[in-house]
């Protein structure tokens, strides 16, 4: 079956149900990890560790978390620090994903730092050009005067090779996005398949999203209005920043959620929630159960009626009576 946006976000409410106050208070440990480390990192010589230390460890935490909220998705219990130990336990393996992904995006990774490079080099010259010219006057130069000195300095080739340059920033970006739809379902596939190796779970996300990459987009695009008015209350003076926290703490798992029913509408996957959004009765299971074993017992007997079969079976008498 294939999920619009809509439908993927209501069987993530539907989800979500009675869970609301776990994935809450995770959400809110992360983001509070996160500020704690955006903090420390700002604090001078004890920053540079700090980063260092973030860079090592932040992948395999947010590996950790998408594992605890794909375990609230199929009713299993987590703690609310889990994150913390299902990603330090599965550091290796997520640094291989991410090692994989990076490998995967290597070429439009190349053209963007070649395209950086172009700008940058461009601009130095200019500006050293601009400079010496202004220094050979030998005397006070008005801001006015610089700056005609430095329009007057920008040669053609210059404007030719950051025009190029901003062209390649752009393929670069549309590549790197086409390819992050690719392979976004790589690390839910590592999660579900602990004996697949890095590579072949960024092979099987191309391949179950090839054709669908537009899907995705749709939905990651249908909570723009959400994050757009997180944005708005951040912009609030004083409570702004709190409102926008708040507002995070809920549309973070909601995202997540509606993420990990794509990753199992494209795979496959049974979930507890069924496709109008409900969960199965246990009533429906039995009776499910019952029609199966049923059938079966048709199969093996080769009758139509099952009620006759177990009538012709003849009485024997009990002895002990």
């Amino acid at each position: 079956m294939v999920l619009t946006a809509s439908e993927t976000r209501k069987q993530a409410r539907e989800s979500l149900k009675g869970k609301w106050g776990t994935v809450a208070i995770i959400s809110l440990i992360f983001i509070a990890y996160s500020f704690l480390m955006g903090f420390l990192s700002a604090i001078p010589f004890l920053g540079f560790l700090v980063s260092i230390a973030s860079i090592v460890i932040n992948f395999p935490i947010m590996y950790g978390f998408v594992m605890n909220f794909m375990k609230l998705k199929r009713g299993e219990e987590v703690g609310y620090f889990d994150f913390f130990k299902d990603g330090f336990a599965n550091f290796g393996r997520a640094w291989s994903v991410l090692g994989r992904l990076l490998q995967k995006m290597l070429v439009p990774l190349i053209l963007l730092v070649v395209a950086v490079i172009i700008v940058i080099v461009a601009l130095v010259g200019v500006i050293a050009s601009a400079g010496l010219a202004i220094a050979s006057m030998g005397a006070y130069v008005s801001s006015e005067t610089a700056l005609s000195y430095l329009l007057s300095n920008v040669s053609v080739f210059s404007l030719v090779a950051m025009l190029i340059a901003v062209i390649l920033e752009f393929i670069a970006y549309i590549w790197i996005i086409i390819k992050s739809f690719h392979y976004g379902l790589g690390m839910y596939i590592a999660i579900d398949n602990q004996n697949a190796t890095a590579l072949e779970c960024m092979n099987q996300s191309k391949e179950v999203m090839d054709g669908h990459k537009g899907r995705l987009f749709s939905l990651y695009l249908s909570f723009i209005g959400w994050i757009l008015l997180d944005m708005l209350l951040a912009a609030i003076p004083v409570v702004g920043v709190i409102l926008s926290y708040a507002g995070l703490v809920f549309l973070i798992p909601y995202m997540q959620f509606a993420s990990i029913i794509f990753y199992e509408d494209r795979m496959g996957i049974n979930s507890p929630v069924t496709a109008e959004g409900t969960v199965a009765s246990e009533d429906s299971e039995s009776n499910s159960n019952e029609n199966v074993e049923s059938k079966e017992i048709k199969e093996m007997s080769g009758s139509t009626d099952v009620k006759a079969e177990i009538v012709d079976i003849p009485e024997i008498d009990n002895k002990d009576e």
